[in-house]
């Protein structure tokens, strides 16, 4: 913590308490980040990378509002980012374990990982939502938190409210005094910034001086930085830093993943946040989110056209060998957002009888567009795990 007593961009206070587990003392230093800038000096070459990004999330969008239903890549683009950010965060599940969570029959038998995971989803469902008709505010930040944390061991009294008890950054099972960083302590001087971060990201408010990407990379620092919650400040943060980009008009709908690019170079996510408070440099932070966005705007805009290649050659298959299933056809253009399904999911999705919708996945067995994938006795789920490899790509 000694770097962070001479910082720049903030200040150090002391604070003391006795860590029972292991039954110690501690005297540690918590940093108090200063408000964010109204301008900020950037050299050339981060001004090259800022275009860069803004073209290819251009792009992106593009490539993603060009399809019959947008929302089929958005659903894909959401649960890689509901796996990324809790990999971020210690809680792990694949991308197969969350679809099929998604068309389980009964809740009960979902691992505790994978419904943690699931509430991400939910959380990005709440903020897509509000963000079309008003800006991001402390309410549904706030939502958005006890929605991830909901049935988890974080879930409790302050689900959804501003943390009233300290925080420590580092390893779970050691020492107080061996955290990495300490956030400012609860009370009324972290109400104020956070008060002051809802102030400074308000789009009607920001610093037309400062590119919107560079906004956000410097309002996900200091989000991270306050650590305004009890628990799921990284994935809050994250799904806030994409909800800055859908409210200022540059994406339609939620279809940029960061956080499994994030998650690739996590020590040096981690260390470059940390270096901001450190030195108040901006620069290396912002351009390494910068590189982030761009690096997953491209891999976005390719895994679009592979599966919107594959949607072709599956729907072309299923028109020609099963010409009179119209809900067979339905259920294989839906295929690339909805690759694990059940009889039960086709029904109420498509709003047909159970015996429609048995018949029309039985031809999508037959055909070899679906296959088994779980061999339970009742409402058995078939996939498509050509959809996943070319996610996975």
């Amino acid at each position: 913590m000694s770097l962070l007593s001479e910082s720049p961009v903030g200040r150090t206070i002391t604070i003391t308490g006795h860590d029972h587990r292991f039954g110690e003392d501690y005297a540690v230093e918590a940093f108090l980040p200063d408000p964010l800038p109204t301008d900020i000096r950037l050299p050339s070459r981060t001004w090259s990378l800022v275009t860069d990004a803004m073209a290819e999330l251009g792009r992106l969008d593009a490539a993603a509002q060009l399809l019959p239903n947008p929302q089929l890549v958005a659903r894909v683009a959401t649960r890689l980012e509901a796996v990324g950010t809790s990999a971020l965060e210690g809680t792990y599940a694949n991308l197969a374990e969350l679809f099929a969570a998604e068309v389980e029959a009964t809740g009960g038998t979902i691992p505790a990982r994978v419904r943690e995971v699931m509430n991400y989803i939910a959380a990005v469902s709440a903020g897509s939502a509000w963000i079309e008709g008003a800006p991001i505010t402390r309410g549904l930040m706030s939502t958005m938190q006890a929605t991830l944390v909901e049935g988890t061991e974080s879930d409790g009294p302050e689900a959804g409210d501003v943390r009233t008890t300290r925080v420590f950054i580092g390893p779970k099972h050691r020492p107080i005094t061996e955290a990495r960083f300490v956030p400012p302590p609860p009370g009324d001087q972290l109400l104020q910034m956070y008060e002051d971060w809802f102030e400074w990201v308000r789009d009607d408010r920001n610093p037309p001086e400062i590119p919107l990407l560079v906004r956000v990379a410097m309002a996900h620092y200091q989000f991270e930085t306050i650590h305004p919650y009890h628990d799921g400040n990284g994935r809050v943060g994250r799904l806030a830093a994409m909800l800055q980009l859908i409210r200022e008009g540059v994406l339609s709908s939620p279809v940029l993943s960061l956080s499994p690019w994030l998650k690739s170079h996590e020590d040096e996510y981690k260390d470059r946040l940390l270096a901001v408070s450190e030195t108040g440099d901006w620069v290396p932070w912002v351009e390494f989110f910068i590189t982030a966005v761009t690096s997953e705007s491209r891999a976005a805009q390719k895994r679009i056209r592979r599966l919107l290649e594959l949607q072709s050659e599956v729907s072309e298959t299923v028109r020609e060998l099963v010409p009179r299933g119209r809900l067979a056809v339905d259920i294989a253009d839906d295929l690339i957002g909805f690759p694990i399904v059940s009889v039960s999911s086709a029904q109420q999705r498509y709003r047909r009888s159970n015996q429609a919708a048995r018949n029309a996945v039985n031809r999508l067995v037959d055909v070899g567009i679906l296959e088994a994938y779980d061999h339970a006795a009742y409402d058995k789920r078939y996939w498509n795990p050509r959809v996943f490899q070319v996610i996975g790509d």
